[in-house]
């Protein structure tokens, strides 16, 4: 006779730990058989069927108990802890959505390349401590970290002695947050190659530019149209790196500017970052804590000390570009020697500057306020 019944992931009932008689033969299934048929009973006379109704009402406490397992793809994905280079690359290699990989304290040197996708709700994490320290190896090439996989958290960690610091190309929906990017030979954060709703926050960027002062940029958003043939593959396919956030980051000791907002990108929001010597190069022209030269921005609550000419600069390089950008609330703590917000464009473009005292010497802005 029957006593327990386990249900198979078909949905049908199979017999657990004691055997039932059945009158065809059955299917050998990992802890007990599955009836090809509905066998009458030879103690009752009812059908297995009949049965079945009664082994429904034990089936709740038989799943508390275990013995109704979850299938395979809902088995939570496992996380993986590395402690070397070798590891990383590995991790980084076969890494799935979901997947945590842990950084322990140490350096890391090498190529590191995360090409794999998360999702939405099962994004991939690269996490470690400051002490958790990622290097190409040298100041004059290669990236501390290459992101191309969409969905991608990177938490925690730091980056330094590369030619690049944190690059992410076609990088869509993923976050960088309260890492430490320094002293890098070029730019610190790149978001690049139309990496659209990408979040950069808590973050801290220091000391770029040490090889190349002209493209020491904290953070970069975007290309110039300079470089859209080889970074797009058409030099008239902007590189659209959209609605990405920058937020409650530090900038500091930047050749070039803090921040970098390029033509081709629009509908970014720059908020409460702080500046320290950010912008003081002067190398191709860095000489602001932020350029801005895409449309649609948000940028308020940023603050920080002495710039080389002016705190805020916006430029149109390209027809249509440098345009519907606002601006309030930035805070100038040193000797700013031009303007707080310098329009260097032909017109206005649709530009908003909210009102306000500055300490900045030439002014708040050499445009009109609202």
């Amino acid at each position: 006779m029957c006593r327990l019944f386990l249900v198979n992931q078909l949905g049908r009932f199979c017999p657990g730990r004691f055997h039932c008689h059945h009158r065809h033969p059955s299917i050998r299934y990992p802890g007990g058989h599955i009836s090809n048929t509905f066998a009458r009973s030879p103690l009752t006379g009812t059908t297995r069927a009949t049965r079945t109704v009664v082994a429904l009402a034990t089936i709740g406490a038989v799943a508390l108990s275990g013995l109704l397992l979850a299938s395979p793809a809902q088995a939570a994905t496992p996380a993986v802890r590395v402690s070397t280079a070798a590891q990383l690359k590995t991790a980084l290699a076969s890494a799935t959505a979901g997947q945590t990989i842990t950084l322990a304290d140490g350096t890391y040197s090498g190529t590191f390349t995360l090409a794999t996708n998360g999702t939405s709700g099962n994004p991939i994490t690269l996490t470690g401590s400051r002490k958790a320290i990622l290097t190409s190896g040298s100041k004059s090439s290669g990236y501390g970290l290459h992101v191309t996989g969409d969905y991608v958290t990177l938490a925690g960690f730091s980056v330094t002695n590369s030619g690049k610091g944190i690059v992410l190309d076609g990088s869509s929906n993923s976050t960088i947050a309260g890492v430490d990017v320094g002293t890098i030979g070029s730019e610190g954060i790149h978001v690049r190659t139309s990496s659209s709703n990408v979040v950069v926050r808590d973050s801290i960027v220091h000391d770029t530019g040490l090889v190349k002062p002209g493209s020491g940029e904290g953070i970069y958003i975007g290309s110039s149209v300079n470089n859209w043939s080889t970074i797009m593959g058409s030099a008239t396919k902007a590189d659209a790196s959209n609605n990405v956030l920058v937020q409650n980051n530090t900038l500091r000791n930047t050749a070039a500017e803090g921040i970098d907002i390029k033509e081709g990108t629009s509908g970014g929001r720059y908020l409460n970052n702080t500046f320290d010597h950010a912008g003081f190069s002067g190398a191709n022209n860095a000489d602001s804590w932020i350029d801005v030269k895409g449309n649609n921005n948000t940028l308020t609550g940023n603050t920080g000390n002495d710039a080389a000419q002016d705190a805020i600069q916006v430029h149109d390089v390209l027809t249509g570009w440098g345009r519907n950008n606002t601006f309030s609330a930035t805070t100038i703590t040193g000797t700013v020697p031009g303007y707080e917000i310098n329009l260097a464009v032909s017109a206005s473009n649709n530009n908003t500057i909210t009102c306000k005292t500055t300490v900045a010497k030439a002014g708040l802005t050499n445009r009109t306020c609202t």
